[in-house]
């Protein structure tokens, strides 16, 4: 009875044992499996082992984001931009909790801030066009978006996005150009608008 007393608390001081940095890695994995609230769960066991994780602290609010509490999430990138002023992360996921509650002013800035620290942060340019389009800002959009796709050419959403805009724009045959991309990236989003809007 002694040794099995032993060995229980050794797996209670092993469990209790897990860093930081593990629970945030496990959070990584359930939330590539969809477990969002388990991923979540993870990430306030991560912060409470390192109240001073940035990247905890980031990624929560990036969980946040998905499971649609916005201002939950925004406390959190506020908390990580506190522990790191120049976290070009943190800002552009702000910029996009921001966007999903409709501040696009704070939305603008947070993705230009981004920009600034980072210019090669592609998902703040992507994150910007989506912001001016709600704006209608058309043709500033398409500025953000042609930045995006200098960065990374092979990312299929990016042409997507740009022919949306486009088509909003009255310009049919760019935005099928660019579904057209996008559809031979695979992405299957762009296959069904290319049907529904431009010809084979």
């Amino acid at each position: 009875m002694k040794y099995l007393i032993i060995i229980l608390c050794s797996i209670g001081l092993s469990v209790n044992a897990q860093t930081s940095e593990e629970h945030y890695k496990k959070a990584r994995s359930k939330a590539s499996m969809q477990d969002f609230q388990g991923a979540l769960n993870e990430l306030n066991k991560a912060i409470e082992k390192d109240p001073r994780s940035i990247k905890a602290f980031n990624y929560r609010g990036y969980i946040k984001d998905e499971l649609n509490n916005y201002y939950g999430a925004l406390q959190d990138y506020n908390i990580a931009i506190s522990l790191k002023g120049d976290y070009s992360d943190a800002y552009a996921n702000r910029g996009q909790a921001k966007r999903n509650l409709n501040d696009f002013k704070g939305s603008l800035s947070d993705y230009t801030t981004a920009i600034n620290l980072n210019p090669t942060e592609k998902d703040a340019y992507l994150g910007r066009g989506l912001t001016k389009k709600e704006l209608k800002d058309f043709d500033g959009a398409i500025k953000d978006l042609d930045a995006a796709a200098r960065i990374d050419p092979g990312y299929a959403r990016t042409y997507t996005l740009r022919g949306e805009v486009k088509m909003l724009k009255g310009d049919v045959t760019g935005a099928c150009d660019d579904l057209l991309k996008a559809q031979k990236l695979g992405y299957m989003v762009a296959m069904a608008k290319f049907n529904d809007y431009c010809d084979h």
